[in-house]
């Protein structure tokens, strides 16, 4: 039974004020579901895509503001914004909290006491050190739903150590099935698997809110980042346990022993990826070049059944470096929409190979108007990445504003709380918000 079923409507739930972060409409699949955001970077992620559902997530920084608001990366001037700061944390409000004070975590139990949802991505302990585990939040509130984003979960002999992304990269399988497979394993350039567990863990939240609606408890939900690295392995997983099959680290890239065909081409502005053996194949390629004008006379020499012939490349392993090289040619003398364009037209499997800038001038991005402008406080307007799906009865929200720190303190401190006036200016004087 919800709060609203009971009679016992909380403060500023969707249902009664009908607004979210800044005065914004709360839409969505879960509208007026309240959410405290204690996340680091680790899950910052899981707060905005609760956001983008409808839900009403509040982000509780320490005093001043939680010091990932500033860019930290080696080189960065001083007091330059971080800029992925506004992409996962745009649609959230934001209190300042000291945590780590008696008084703070007195105030946060009467916060979480109107919550529904705390998500949390500290290092394993930190909460249950602080006394804010899931017994204290089911003593003031026993419908509370509290989401640990961990690095090993909450079980087991790794349980309590903390990790960084590239550990969880190792540890889950993901460095030693990337790579050439005559060079040493590599790593993905940018962190991800902690962000694969953030997403994760708004699906198990969301039936963990379920199962508390149902039944008026709420529960403990622990997401393991190395099981979130090790589900993107995908069909590397089963074979060990059913066939007794391994997947090895295979180009490409470059051609090896066990894929002849090389799949990167520089072109004029870039790259782009081709795979010979799908679709019309060696045929479609070869007969590309014939109409371009740039097939060797090597290549001419081919009939059309040698050409459709499955074992070509192991019949004739010259065969992949000739097409290779002739492909080579000609791709160097085009751009990436060019060459894409005119392969789709051939049934081709080609792709281009695209930046982040490329991105940002995508037309299928741009038209399902992924990217986005939001509102800093006090800053001004940037662009950011948008909503990741469309729902057609229950749009997601991709709110608009990216709060400044502390700027929902007066609305959550004050109106929802209870604190009087003066309580909040001394707790400001004191450094406890």
């Amino acid at each position: 039974m919800t709060a609203d079923q009971a009679g016992t409507r909380r403060p500023g739930t969707e249902a009664e004020t009908g607004a979210g972060t800044g005065g914004e409409t709360r839409v969505g699949p879960v509208p007026g579901l309240r959410v405290l955001d204690l996340t680091t970077e680790r899950a910052w992620l899981s707060g905005r895509i609760l956001a983008d559902l409808g839900a009403v997530v509040t982000l509780v920084e320490p005093p001043g503001g939680h010091p990932q608001r500033q860019d930290r990366r080696a080189g960065a001037p001083p007091g330059r914004p971080n800029p992925t700061w506004p992409a996962f944390n745009r649609g959230k409000r934001s209190v300042t909290l000291d945590l780590t004070r008696p008084r703070g975590r007195e105030l946060f139990l009467r916060l979480a006491a109107t919550a529904d949802v705390v998500v949390e991505s500290f290092d394993p302990g930190t909460l249950q050190r602080w006394g804010l585990g899931h017994e204290a939040l089911a003593a003031v509130n026993p419908r509370t739903v509290l989401t640990c984003v961990t690095p090993f979960g909450g079980t087991g002999p790794w349980a309590g150590h903390a990790a960084a992304d590239l550990v969880l990269a190792a540890m889950g399988g993901a460095v030693w099935i990337s790579g050439d497979p005559d060079r040493p394993p590599v790593r993905t350039s940018s962190d991800q698997y902690f962000l694969h567990a953030a997403a994760e863990a708004v699906v198990h939240t969301l039936v963990a809110v379920r199962h508390a609606r149902r039944t008026g408890q709420g529960q403990q939900v622990t997401v393991s980042a190395q099981l979130a690295a090790v589900r993107t392995l995908m069909n590397a997983v089963p074979g060990p346990y059913t066939d007794g099959s391994a997947v090895d680290r295979s180009s490409f890239g470059e051609p090896t022993a066990t894929q002849p065909w090389r799949g990167m081409f520089a072109c004029r502005d870039g790259h782009i990826l081709a795979t010979v053996p799908f679709g019309p194949g060696p045929q479609g390629y070869v007969g590309w070049l014939r109409d371009e004008g740039c097939l060797t006379p090597r290549l001419a020499a081919y009939s059309d059944e040698q050409l459709r012939s499955a074992t070509l490349a192991t019949d004739d392993p010259a065969f992949p470096v000739l097409l290779s090289d002739a492909l080579a040619a000609y791709f160097g003398t085009e751009t990436k929409a060019v060459l894409t364009r005119k392969a789709l037209a051939r049934r081709l499997m080609v792709a281009p190979v695209n930046t982040v800038a490329d991105l940002l001038a995508d037309e299928q991005l741009a038209d399902r108007g992924y990217f986005r402008t939001a509102e800093l406080d006090d800053v001004g307007t940037v662009r950011v990445p948008g909503t990741w799906a469309r729902l057609s009865g229950s749009p997601l929200t991709g709110g608009a504003r990216v709060a400044a720190a502390g700027a929902d303190n007066e609305t959550v401190w004050r109106d929802e709380v209870g604190l009087s006036a003066r309580d909040l200016r001394r707790h400001r004087d004191e450094g406890v918000i």
